[in-house]
């Protein structure tokens, strides 16, 4: 019986609920103890960390987690990708496993597939691009190809923004699933010991690009303003960190200060009306990084575990707990915040 379980979890809607209050360890066949939600997955060939990372944070999207946690809301969607990414949520939250590991095989197989392999297990890619093609394959998949119905992907992560062009005066208001910061120019230089020196920026410094007032220069569509009309539930923020070109890709190695609780959107833009502290106020769920050099490094995510009041940082099989003060030492790359008003 518990075979046939672990191949198809199931959880009450009772269970789904006492997941962020009542934390619970299970118990590998090895004895070894480990936090459901909190395992390792498999990096298949070595290239799939950019997958991984995501999918760790995209777990901690409580929302997100619970729908695909009730197997009776998308039972009846026909796409491979959406069941086999409910199958991967469930089998990581359950606490009767075999062991504190998952294989994201099937899951990977069905990304090959929709992606019409662009993303695979034979290429490292961009976790950035990554997640921008999975939200957006799920959200059609989940709305039967009608982008403009809601989805638990829009209802947890959709802001809108007012773009103005300086050029032509025109401006008109779009919809965002994330948010790109844009990093200064990062000059490495050695202080008096010979010591080099990587500098850093607030992130509340980054986000005034979305204030308004702030001119960006962009080489298609000239000067352009942008504001922030209405926020998301969770904020995912991209730090724009490598630059590409036709010879090799540059990483900016600046290092990206930040809360870990209590990131207060009305500091650094104009908060849309209506919005009280607690719906401009946020708390980080996911800090994933990269390491290395550009076309070489790996990436790792760092996540909050909200039942047990811990950090965890994960590296494909390895999941080690971490002080909530070293996520922000990495070298930030994709964000998730949570909304405190926010389930």
């Amino acid at each position: 019986m518990r075979a046939q379980y672990n191949l198809h979890p199931t959880y009450t809607p009772a269970q789904i609920a006492a997941l962020d209050a009542e934390p619970r360890v299970g118990e590998a066949l090895d004895g070894q103890a480990f936090l459901p939600g909190t395992v390792g997955l498999n990096n298949i060939n070595g290239e799939t960390d950019y997958i991984n990372v995501v999918l760790h944070a995209l777990n901690r999207v409580r929302p997100l987690r619970d729908f695909f946690l009730d197997v009776a809301r998308y039972r009846d969607v026909d796409s491979r990708l959406v069941q086999c990414f409910g199958e991967l949520v469930r089998k990581m939250w359950n606490p009767r496993a075999y062991k504190g590991q998952v294989s994201p095989h099937e899951l990977l197989q069905a990304i090959l597939e929709a992606s019409g392999q662009r993303f695979t297990a034979k290429r490292q890619a961009d976790p950035v691009e990554f997640l921008t093609w999975f939200l957006n394959a799920l959200h059609l998949a989940l709305t039967r190809r009608k982008p403009k119905k809601a989805s638990v992907v829009t209802r947890c992560f959709q802001g809108r923004l007012e773009i103005t062009s300086l050029r032509t005066g025109e401006t008109r208001e779009s919809p965002f699933l994330m948010l790109a910061l844009d990093l200064p120019p990062a000059p490495v230089f050695q202080d008096e010991m010979e010591k080099i020196v990587i500098p850093q920026v607030p992130l509340h410094a980054l986000l005034q690009k979305y204030d308004g007032r702030t001119v960006h220069d962009h080489l298609k569509f000239g000067q352009r303003t942008f504001r922030v009309t209405q926020l998301p539930r969770f904020l995912v923020l991209h730090v724009a960190r490598f630059t590409r070109n036709n010879f090799f890709v540059e990483k900016n190695p600046t290092i990206v200060t930040f809360p870990i609780k209590h990131l207060q959107l009305r500091d650094c833009i104009p908060v849309p009306a209506g919005e009280g502290a607690g719906g401009s106020r946020y708390d980080l769920v996911a800090n994933v990084s990269h390491e290395g050099k550009p076309e070489a490094g790996k990436y790792r995510v760092h996540v909050a575990n909200r039942a047990a009041g811990t950090w965890h940082e994960m590296q494909d099989l390895v999941v080690t707990e971490t002080l909530p003060q070293v996520v922000p030492l990495a070298e930030s790359y994709l964000q998730v915040f949570r909304r405190e008003d926010a389930s």
